[in-house]
C-alpha cells in the first residue's frame, strides 16, 4: 500500500469522523430545541389552566356554556374597547401595582368572610342574599 493511499484512507477516516460529530451535535439542538419547547408549552398550559380556573372561580356559569358561547363572551364582554383599555392600564402599571390590588381585595374579601362567619345565622328559612339585597337597594 502506498503512501499516498494510506494518508487518503486517513483523511476519509478523519472526515467520517467529522461527519458523525457533525450528526450528534445536530441530535443535541434538535433535543435543546425540543426541551425548550416542551418548556414553553408546558407554562402555556399552567398559565390557561389558572387564568381559565380564575375565570371560573369568579363566574361559575361560564362552566356549563358552549365553545361558541364563550367566544362570544369574550369578543363581548373582553375584546371591546374598554376591555383592551383596562388591561393597557393594568400592565402600564406593572406587576407589583396588580400583585398590591389583588391583596388588597383578598383582604377585604376574608374581613367579609370572617364578619360574615361570626354573625350568628338564624334559622327562620330566609335567604339571607335575598335579605342583603333588600337592604341594599333600600338604602340600608
Amino acid at each position: 500500500m502506498s503512501e499516498t493511499t494510506k494518508t487518503a484512507k486517513t483523511a476519509e477516516e478523519r472526515l467520517a469522523i467529522r461527519d458523525e460529530r457533525i450528526k450528534q451535535l445536530q441530535k443535541q439542538k434538535q433535543k435543546i430545541r425540543k426541551d425548550e419547547n416542551k418548556k414553553i408549552r408546558k407554562q402555556r398550559d399552567n398559565r390557561l389552566y389558572r387564568r381559565h380556573g380564575l375565570l371560573e372561580k369568579f363566574m361559575p356559569k361560564i362552566i356549563d356554556i358552549t365553545d361558541e358561547q364563550f367566544e362570544v363572551f369574550i369578543r363581548k364582554g373582553i375584546n371591546t374597547t374598554y376591555g383592551r383599555n383596562c388591561l393597557n392600564e393594568i400592565i402600564d402599571k406593572g406587576e407589583e401595582a396588580a400583585i398590591a390590588y389583588v391583596a388588597k381585595f383578598r383582604a377585604k374579601e376574608e374581613a367579609n368572610a370572617d364578619a360574615k362567619s361570626s354573625e350568628p345565622q338564624a334559622d327562620d328559612g330566609t335567604d339571607d342574599s335575598a335579605n342583603s339585597l333588600q337592604a341594599v337597594s333600600s338604602g340600608a
